[in-house]
């Protein structure tokens, strides 16, 4: 009987030194709830979003995917592009970008970085003019997204305005194809940017170079012309295809 009942005290004060301990760890050594922990804790709604965390519809998208970089090259004059594609219809997104030039041995012979945007449910190409690079011979290209840049928003207040591209002309001029045309701003407001960008063609219909303009600040129901300059290779001039080169042509409108 004496056993038994040091048995029982032993056990209780057990107990209260296992609750004793778990507060100070709850209180003092516990981590406490964050939006990065894998487990819905806190004032989540799921698993780290909801609540103080970051919205569950925007944590659930898909990310957005960017296609291996093609280089061109004419005369020491470099370009890049890759296809862009957001698989979410319910958001667009705006973000930064990074575009490298490297040499055979991976080296960045040049670095540029600017600013991008693709609306929900939207394909299309980035392109990249590095202009000349006179020190080392890039071999490839790379367009890399900035993951943490990516703000997403909601189509209801990110959507291309209305507009009309026309006049599109290409001709070749002093071993360079120029692409000629303009956009019609639909709107009752100001577009704060116009990118317009070109591929140059061949006769087979490969593209071989690329290139861009930007407007800014095209105002309401205006025309403004453009012009895409896009370097052409002496061996290839005469199989550009000035036609599909001018039909090529894309813009990207930013309210």
């Amino acid at each position: 009987m004496r056993l038994l009942k040091q048995f029982l005290y032993g056990t209780f004060y057990l107990l209260i030194l296992a609750g004793v301990l778990w507060g100070i760890y709850a209180i003092t050594l516990r981590p406490a709830p964050s939006c990065f922990d894998n487990r819905q804790n806190g004032k989540e709604t799921g698993v780290d979003c909801g609540g103080d965390c970051v919205s569950c519809e925007i944590k659930n998208l898909q990310p957005l995917s960017l296609s291996p970089a093609a280089l061109f090259s004419a005369d020491r004059n470099f370009s890049a592009s890759a296809a862009l594609r957001n698989p979410n219809s319910t958001y667009g997104a705006k973000f930064d970008y990074e575009v490298n030039f490297l040499d055979a041995g991976g080296k960045v012979l040049k670095n540029i970085t600017n600013k991008g945007f693709i609306y929900a449910g939207e394909a299309k190409s980035i392109i990249e003019a590095g202009g000349r690079i006179t020190t080392g011979i890039p071999a490839r290209a790379e367009i890399k997204l900035n993951e943490e840049s990516v703000a997403w928003e909601k189509p209801q207040d990110f959507f291309q305005p209305p507009h009309k591209i026309g006049e599109l002309s290409a001709v070749l001029e002093n071993e360079q194809a120029v692409i000629s045309g303009n956009v019609a701003n639909l709107n009752n407001y100001p577009l704060s940017r116009v990118i317009a960008s070109g591929f140059l063609v061949d006769k087979l219909g490969v593209k071989i170079g690329a290139s861009k303009t930007e407007l800014q600040n095209v105002g309401p129901f205006r025309v403004e012309s453009f012009k895409i300059f896009i370097p052409v290779r002496k061996d290839l001039i005469s199989a550009v295809d000035l036609e599909a080169t001018a039909q090529s042509v894309f813009v990207e409108i930013l309210k």
